[in-house]
């Protein structure tokens, strides 16, 4: 089997979550490493590493380049309001299974290039400060953050690719024992709204407007506060 063929049958093996055809394909010393994160599987790692992959999404192969036992497969991974680029360089033993596999990620982006949401996922956490400008001295100091201000009642956080903000700092909200207010993304928000309040939670807070979109924050039946944003 040519490399072309051997990468075509595993990029249909992911797409189709024939997770016994994938492991066909992979040598029994295979190896693999994933660039963005480190991580090292065994064959069966890397199996279970597919099939646990959180969903849903889809596997769409895009290119495949290959040589003599060498090939390239580049695809996308769509999950969610988010889409993922990989780029997977592979090296073909003698009996034309996948030794070797090195993959390199894009972060998530969305369609119109921005940094890609999932509704309902966790996408920001603000965090309560007494003093702006001493708080952007302390994290800029001590952990390298940078900054985007919004006038001098609010701080984003960038996000380390430079894509976007992780977070932002608040001095509306006072600091204390509850910790930083996590963020989820909605892509209806009313939607949203009326679906905390009919599982029993209570908003306690808008949906209001602010300069990115509108937001509300609600509290669960336990007290937790969260909130959640959109457009």
């Amino acid at each position: 089997m040519n490399p072309t063929a051997t990468i075509t049958r595993f990029a249909d093996a992911i797409a189709g979550r024939d997770w016994e055809a994938l492991a066909a394909l992979l040598a029994p010393d295979f190896s693999a490493r994933l660039v963005h994160t480190g991580e090292r599987f065994d064959r069966d790692g890397f199996v279970a590493f597919n099939r646990g992959y959180p969903g849903p999404w889809t596997f769409t192969r895009e290119e495949i380049v290959a040589g003599d036992s060498t090939g390239v497969l580049r695809a996308r991974v769509d999950s969610g309001r988010a889409t993922y680029y990989v780029a997977s360089f592979m090296t073909l033993d003698d009996t034309g299974t996948i030794a070797d596999l090195v993959e390199v990620w894009t972060d998530a982006v969305g369609t119109d290039g921005e940094p890609g949401r999932d509704h309902h996922g966790v996408d920001y956490v603000e965090i309560g400060v007494p003093d702006l400008v001493a708080a952007k001295a302390f994290y800029g100091a001590a952990l390298g953050w940078e900054f985007t201000d919004y006038g001098p009642g609010y701080a984003g956080i960038r996000a380390p690719s430079g894509r976007g903000e992780i977070g932002g700092l608040n001095p509306a909200r006072p600091p204390g024992s509850g910790g930083p207010l996590v963020l989820l993304w909605s892509g209806d928000l009313d939607a949203t709204a009326e679906a905390v309040r009919a599982a029993g939670g209570t908003v306690t807070d808008g949906p209001y407007e602010f300069p990115g979109g509108r937001r509300f924050h609600f509290t669960d039946p336990g007290g937790t506060e969260l909130g959640v944003w959109g457009s």
